[in-house]
């Protein structure tokens, strides 16, 4: 799919109600860190950008509606995207267009009013479905190629980020996100 110009980006951007992302490789880098404790138990570990998250809490914050889909099953992350207010979780799911199609319909939104984000082959489908899609800058080729924007930072790293504040500068609610921090009003 080709790149979109930066008009065609911000006029999709505009129209996004619907903020879905995969998780290992978008919202984290990528590595699992794995120990057993004493009961046998393995553990597992994923690492969470806290500029990614701040972001993720600002979408439903401002009326976005917030989703992830990810193959792999994470109790610890499922606790951290219920902090996140993020509406839609799947974990252990591959056939990740059969859900993004389920969340479009269970939040009565079109599949071009959605914005998702993915890094790998599995990510495909949906990225060919949905309204804008993007992809980490260490995306697979094949999913960059699938994207119309390819954000500068990695998955892990801020791509989250970067695609909410795409969306919400496109959006006019930018100035919003900075009123939450704004101490100019506060008394001493």
């Amino acid at each position: 799919m080709p790149a979109l110009s930066p008009a065609a980006l911000r006029r999709r951007a505009r129209d996004v109600r619907l903020f879905i992302f995969d998780i290992d490789g978008v919202l984290t880098d990528g590595l699992l860190y794995h120990i057993v404790d004493s009961a046998g138990t393995l553990i597992e570990f994923k690492g969470v950008n806290t500029q990614d998250s701040i972001a993720l809490s600002w979408l439903p914050r401002l009326g976005l509606v917030t989703g992830c889909i990810s193959g792999r099953d994470s109790e610890g992350m499922s606790r951290r995207l219920r902090m996140l207010h993020v509406a839609y979780v799947y974990q252990g799911r591959l056939d990740k267009r059969a859900v993004f199609d389920e969340i479009c319909r269970k939040a009565r939104l079109a599949p071009r009013q959605a914005l998702y984000i993915g890094d790998d082959l599995p990510d495909i489908p949906v990225l060919s479905a949905c309204g804008l899609a993007a992809a980490p800058a260490n995306a697979r080729s094949e999913v960059k190629a699938a994207a119309h924007w390819v954000t500068r930072s990695a998955g892990g790293s801020g791509a989250v980020r970067e695609a909410a504040e795409l969306v919400l500068r496109a959006q006019g609610l930018w100035p919003k996100v900075l009123a939450l921090y704004d101490r100019t009003t506060d008394k001493p």
